[in-house]
């Protein structure tokens, strides 16, 4: 047997199977439509309903959750360990800090008492020579002493700096009032941390300075309306009309003037070089050890902080070197202890404040009163919780793409129950797969991104249900054509218009005419051989184009067919369509599969949570709809018919539809085809070129980068809290150096006895039925604390890490190290040398490595008895910054150990450093990490190499790791890089490997995903050019461009392969045998073999070049035909499933919410360039050098087994199925027109 014969035997037996299956599937579809669509419908609304009632509503009042990234190796979830291990700290040591709470209750109390005091003087006449005097004796002494900082100012240099000049200032007994509130704190210090935040701008553009006498008189009567609406009369509030009266001994802010903003500025500007050297910022944050002298604390520079709140807080970043300020804000401090409206609410909560947004602020233009008007607010941080309040509100651009989707179905498929239908089928897909979600697999941590399924899922199940019902609607055109050309008679449901009768007519008298003219044309032996192949040709593209226009919708679907027929022309759509959906469906729901590849939970629960979107919807279209088609075209299309319903309709707007239709038909059967052909070169020099353009733009410039900012936008830049994240943030100094002191030398966290693994399952952060069972931390029995070789390589690490460029202020840690070390020592008695080794602050004075310096108790049990009596010791240097603190902690304590909670024994050893960095963007982070870990493997490495095979400290102290709460943000950016890449490679790949085998064509695979690697190019450049950086949602989008980009393009491949583009061709031709126009004898068929053979003979004299273009010229035919075919059957409906895709993203365009906004941009964006490149790029590439025949097919020969195959039986009935089947044909057709 050979080669060829056994290929063909298994495709023959391939297909022989395959259609017995569909056969006996859409038998059983059209004999038990209703059974199947009822049946289906009640399981997936029980499934929804239960999923309803048995489990909660999703929660969405923390959108942070799952927002970053966790498991194995993530930064992340050491991150979450060491808040777990700070936890257990606090546990053990809570009876230690109630005592330690007692003294700094004490403490405060003297403060305060301290503060009083200061305050009892605020009237008494200053003695400023005796100010000056105690400057004199003490020029040499700081003025103040940082905390963390060995170098100072001295008290000349810092007088000097005032120019020599002291400004000491006084303030009445009414200020002194104001300042101080019952109850709460002396007005002299602001906290970042959840207050009302107000911002001002002028309301004049040629005027922005609001250091005008008008604008400050505005922005005092909003201050007093302010105080009023937020009822914050007891609290200190801090604006810029009350701090230029107060510098001018002013109560009152509307008895300014303009001299008193003269001398405002005067007495800021004096103190500007002050500030620039940074110790204004330390007294007012009051990071000093020791309190400067009296003539410093009443000096206008420093008294009460004034300079400092109103130079961060009050004024912008330019106003100390223009004099000027653009922007103002207005701090209402949030009282200490909650308050109570008069009917009985809480006021000064998230809720309330979010009524006082709602209700004054949103929309509501009483704050501009023509000179000044608020530019941003920031009520007590509610811009989170606020943007999950909008999301219920923006749940109506859900019915508004409803209500679009039901207005284009009814256009373009003339039926209102389709498009409920259409509906139904996204509502339900929703609720099945959230119950596989919810109930299924268990997870409560559900996302608001998942609400955007609803969108994506409205364009997929739109864009099967027209392919669905175009190939419905084809396979019916055929039957007609078929019925036609055989001249047999076509029934309707009803009666046929007018206009319908004419075209009944038309069509008949088309073929007779088209017949006999094939007849003359046959029987004119007189012609030329070439000119007859010629008008042979030209008259065959005449009769397809005449079929390809007498699509008539409304006759079609007005035509009756039986059980039979519905039967035929099912098998002929699950043949095209549901091919067609199969590969669309499979490979979105691959590239959202993919997103588990990442380690972010919320990519993770979407991927999922859409994946299964889209596998129920596509379940539903090969059962739901299917049988749907058979319920509408054996009742909905007689009812329609009969009652004639679109005839009730205005004539207009009945011209409208019919005009578009076939405007539509036109325009995809006759012109897109001619436009592609003709145009096919340069289609592909310009798309390609576009394609190439859009790769260079993501990989190399610009190309898309990580975000240079932390901050996450929620709504649009315009709204007033977006504006204080993104533009007042920047513009105001306390939170410039806020965000620059996080950044710049951040601690480090060294851990040793406690494993890096978080036990916490992602999915389920809170399910206790989940995590009851494993405990908190993890403990590395291996580790001896107690050894006196780990203590030594402990103390050889720390003077190691003092060496190292890369940390810096580890002599602090070392200090504390030595007196714990020393302390052991005398416990012990083992007296003797003393450590030595970080004597000095500086690197170059620092002892050189030696282990005799070194002295620890000589036996283990020695250690532990010095251990337990330095215990309480330790308790009070378990201070340690967790990983939701991100403020820059307390530095006094920076070594902690963890004692077991029963035994009492030392089971983990944490310190910190300080890292010699500055993490201002993400490059500089993800070196400066890879610098760390190469340098903690170096030193474990040569500890290694130091022990030899028998040493035991390597194999305690390998485990121990390193974090740092600055590392939040690169993890969460790094793993959004590698899942974004890695999801996006196992995506296309899928979606290759499911393309090869549906399509079983390699060249089309490689056509689509060249096509697909263009769309995802340009899509992702057009985002880059708009200024998108690769953040989570843009992660989500560019991974879900694989699955949105490759329908249309699947949708004309499939359609490619299986376009029968013969079908016409043998349809007259096997009329005109019934006429006699060929004469079916042994004569004429030896005359075709033997013009054949000459021909072939011909072709051995032309040259190489001369035969290629002659062979490609007759492919184009085939590839012409198989290209208008495709366009045919799914070009209308591709457009259309786009257009209604476009609709569902441009429905999504108006929300608040950024995360919104942006998918529905990229909708628009995807379904555009999706058809652009599938319909001017593919479809000329296929045009030009697409498959024929059976090029490129996967060689199914290779994979069978020929030696147990009869293949002469198989080839033998197939011959003669096909004989009869001819014979029956030809019989049937004689006798029709006899």
């Amino acid at each position: 047997m050979t080669y060829t014969d056994c290929e063909h035997a298994i495709s023959v037996r391939v297909e022989f199977h395959s259609e017995k299956w569909i056969r006996i599937y859409s038998t059983f579809v059209v004999k038990y439509s209703w059974c199947f669509l009822l049946l289906g419908l009640i399981i997936c609304f029980a499934l929804g309903l239960s999923a309803v009632l048995l489990r909660d509503l999703p929660d969405f009042n923390d959108p942070t959750k799952g927002f970053v990234p966790r498991g194995k190796n993530t930064l992340t979830s050491k991150l979450f360990v060491l808040e777990r291990v700070k936890n257990e700290l606090d546990k053990q040591m809570l009876a230690a800090k109630v005592v330690d709470n007692k003294k700094v209750s004490s403490s405060l109390n003297i403060n305060k008492e301290e503060e009083e005091d200061e305050d009892a003087d605020y009237d008494d006449n200053l003695n400023e020579s005796y100010l000056l005097e105690d400057l004199r004796n003490s020029l040499d002494s700081c003025a103040f002493l940082s905390s963390d900082q060995n170098k100072c100012l001295t008290n000349k240099q810092v007088y000097e700096l005032l120019h020599n000049q002291s400004d000491l200032i006084r303030f009445s007994k009414t200020i002194e009032q104001q300042m101080n509130k019952p109850h709460e704190q002396i007005c002299t210090s602001i906290d970042l941390n959840r207050h009302y935040e107000v911002y001002f701008e002028s309301s004049n553009k040629s005027i922005p300075n609001l250091l005008t006498i008008n604008n400050l008189l505005s922005l005092c009567k909003k201050q007093n309306n302010l105080l009023k609406l937020f009822q914050l009369d007891s609290t200190c509030h801090y604006t810029l009309p009350q701090m230029i009266s107060y510098f001018s001994n002013k109560s009152n802010c509307s008895e300014l003037n303009e001299n008193d903003i003269t001398y405002f500025i005067y007495r800021m500007q004096r103190c500007h070089q002050l500030y620039n050297t940074g110790l204004i910022r330390l007294a007012g944050l009051k990071r000093y050890r020791f309190k400067p002298i009296e003539l410093f604390e009443y000096d206008s520079c420093f008294r009460y902080n004034f300079t400092f709140l109103t130079l961060e807080y009050l004024l912008d970043k330019t106003f100390l070197t223009t004099n000027e300020t653009r922007y103002t804000a207005m701090w209402f401090l949030k009282p200490k202890k909650p308050k109570k409206s008069l009917n009985g609410s809480e006021i000064h909560t998230a809720n309330s404040a979010y009524d006082l947004f709602i209700k004054h602020f949103y929309r509501n233009p009483k704050f501009d009163d023509g000179w000044t008007r608020i530019s941003a607010l920031n009520l007590l941080d509610i811009r989170i919780s606020t943007a999950m309040k909008q999301i219920r509100a923006d749940m109506f651009f859900v019915i508004l793409a409803i209500s679009l989707i039901v207005g284009v179905t009814i256009i373009y498929l003339r039926s209102i129950t389709v498009a409920l239908m259409t509906n139904v089928c996204v509502v339900f897909s929703f609720a099945c797969a959230y119950f596989t979600y919810k109930i299924a697999l268990g997870i409560d941590l559900f996302p608001y991104i998942n609400l955007m399924a609803t969108f994506i899922l409205i364009g997929i199940s739109c864009d099967n249900v027209f392919v669905i019902f175009d190939a419905w609607y084809s396979e019916k055109l055929d039957i007609y054509n078929q019925a036609r050309l055989q001249n047999r008679s076509i029934e309707f449901y009803g009666k046929l218009t007018k206009q319908q009768e004419q075209q009944y007519h038309r069509d008949r008298d088309n073929t007779s005419n088209g017949i006999r003219k094939k007849l003359t044309i046959k029987n004119n032996h007189e012609q030329d051989g070439n000119q007859l192949e010629d008008n042979e040709n030209n008259e065959q593209e005449e009769d397809e184009e005449y079929f390809d226009r007498i699509k008539n919708p409304d006759l079609i679907r007005m035509m009756k067919v039986n059980d039979e027929q519905m039967i035929q022309m099912m098998g002929g759509l699950l043949r095209h369509a549901a091919a067609s959906v199969f590969v669309t469906s499979f490979t979105t729901t691959a590239a959202f599969f993919t997103n588990m590849i990442t380690r972010i939970a919320y990519v993770q629960l979407f991927g999922l949570f859409m994946g299964f979107c889209i596998l129920f919807n596509f379940l539903m279209n090969i059962t739901m709809i299917v049988s749907f088609v058979i319920v509408y075209e054996k009742f909905c299309e007689p009812l329609s018919a009969r009652l004639g319903l679109f005839n009730h309709f205005p004539s207009l707007f009945d011209k409208v539809l019919s005009t578009l239709t076939r405007l539509s038909h036109v325009i995809f059967a006759v012109y897109i085809p001619r436009l592609i052909i003709k145009l096919r070169y340069l289609m592909i020099i310009i798309f390609f070129i576009f394609g190439i353009i859009g790769l260079i733009i993501v990989f190399y410039h610009p190309k898309l980068s990580p975000p240079k900012s932390r901050r996450y936008q929620f709504f649009q830049l315009t709204h007033p809290f977006e504006r204080f994240e993104y533009q007042m943030r920047d513009q105001f100094l306390s939170y410039i150096n806020e965000d620059k002191e996080n950044v710049t030398n951040p601690l480090l966290i060294f851990i040793f006895g406690i494993e890096d693994t978080d036990l916490i399952h992602p999915f389920y952060p809170e399910d206790g039925k989940i995590n009851q069972n494993k405990q908190n931390l993890i403990y590395n029995k291996n580790i001896d604390f107690y050894d006196p070789n780990i203590l030594r390589w402990f103390d050889i690490f720390l003077k190691d890490l003092n060496r190292s460029d890369l940390f810096i202020n580890v002599q602090q840690t070392y200090s504390q190290w030595l007196t714990i070390v020393s302390l052991l020592l005398i416990i012990c008695l083992c007296l003797g040398q003393l450590l030595r080794g970080f004597v000095t602050s500086t690197k170059e004075k620092s002892l050189p490595l030696n282990d005799q310096e070194f002295f620890v108790p000589s036996t283990r049990n020695q250690t532990i008895l010095a251990m337990e009596r330095l215990f309480n010791l330790f308790k009070g240097s378990n201070k340690f910054q967790s990983a939701n603190d991100m403020t820059r902690g307390n530095e006094n304590y920076r070594i902690g150990f963890l004692p077991d909670s029963k035994t009492q024994e030392i089971r983990a050893f944490l310190f910190t450093v300080n890292m010699n960095v500055t993490f201002n963007s993400y490059a500089v982070q993800d070196v400066y990490y890879n610098k760390l870990q190469t340098y903690f493997q170096k030193r474990l490495e040569q500890l290694r190499l130091s022990e030899g095979p028998n040493g035991h400290v390597y194999k305690q102290v390998k485990h121990g790791w390193f974090v740092s709460p600055q590392f939040l943000f690169y993890d969460l950016m790094r793993e959004v890089i590698r899942g974004t890449y890695t999801s996006l490679i196992f995506s296309m790949l899928f979606a290759f490997v499911v393309l090869l085998l549906t399509s079983g064509n390699v060249i089309i695979t490689i056509y689509a995903m060249l096509t697909i690697v263009f769309i995802i190019a340009d899509t992702v450049a057009i985002f880059v050019l708009c200024g998108w950086e690769l953040n989570i949602l843009e992660t989500i989008i560019i991974i879900m461009s694989v699955g949105l980009s490759v329908d249309f393009t699947v949708h004309y491949g499939v359609a490619y392969i299986k376009a029968d583009w013969k079908k016409n061709e043998t349809y007259i031709k096997r009329s005109s045998k019934s006429l006699h126009l060929l004469n079916n004898n042994h004569k004429e068929k030896f005359e075709i073999d033997k013009t054949i053979i000459d021909n072939e003979h011909s072709n051995k004299k032309e040259t190489l070049f001369q035969r290629i273009k002659k062979q490609h010229q007759y492919g184009n035919i085939q590839r012409f035909r198989r290209i208008k075919n495709s366009l045919i059957r799914v070009g209308s409906a591709v457009f259309i499933a786009g257009f209604t895709s476009f609709l569902a993203g441009l429905s999504m365009a108006p929300s608040k919410l950024t995360s919104f906004s942006q998918m529905g941009f990229f909708l628009m964006l995807i379904m555009f360039i999706s058809w652009l490149f599938a319909t001017w790029f593919f479809l000329p590439l296929l045009s030009f050098i697409g498959p024929i025949d059976k090029f490129g097919d996967i060689p199914l020969g290779k994979l069978c087994r020929c030696s147990k195959l009869s293949s002469s039986t198989v080839i033998q009935s197939v011959s003669i199925n096909d004989n009869e089947e001819n014979i029956h044909e030809e019989q049937s057709l004689k006798n029709e027109i006899n």
